[in-house]
């Protein structure tokens, strides 16, 4: 039975198997994470509030309008029909009280906003077809992608909205 020694010289640490695995896992792990942070520097920050602190703030006369608005139990019938990039198409509105009976309403407007870019944010405000309760407008997203969309009546003093997100398509 021979008995053959181990030669190899692990003094070195560059030439340990073990440190040269934990230095290559290393460098790998600080590569991703140098990537990523590069990436969430350079490219589109997303939906921002400039005021937040203030938006928080009044969250309680937020949740109150909301409750006032189930109260009053009025129904927004939007016909929104699929939209394409850049294809104008026909929104309508239709505002009925609690018992479903067209309401009288000073104004309707559309806000749309798009959660990547804050600059293509807008409004579109709705005009009466001349039938009580009824509203519409022509309409056009020129980018695809979500879209926010918040419908605001008012009347008087009482202020309704809802709200809903949207794709809109590639052309065809």
């Amino acid at each position: 039975m021979s008995k053959t020694t181990d030669k190899r010289d692990w003094s070195v640490p560059w030439k340990n198997p073990i440190v040269i695995i934990w230095f290559t896992i290393l460098i790998v792990v600080l590569t991703v994470n140098f990537f990523m942070v590069s990436m969430a520097i350079t490219t589109a920050p997303g939906l921002v509030i400039d005021d937040f602190y203030e938006k928080g703030k009044n969250m309680d006369k937020t949740l109150a309008a909301q409750k006032k608005m189930e109260e009053m139990g009025w129904q927004l019938e939007v016909d929104l029909p699929d939209l394409s990039e850049g294809k104008t198409a026909k929104i309508s509105l239709m505002v009925l009280d609690k018992q479903g009976k067209p309401l009288s309403i000073d104004t309707a407007v559309l806000y749309y906003y798009r959660p990547s870019d804050r600059l293509l944010d807008g409004e579109q405000p709705l005009t009466p077809t001349g039938v009580l309760g009824e509203f519409e407008a022509d309409f056009t997203l020129n980018t695809k992608g979500k879209w926010d969309l918040i419908m605001e009546v008012t009347q008087g003093d009482l202020v309704y909205n809802i709200g809903r997100s949207i794709m809109v398509k590639d052309p065809e």
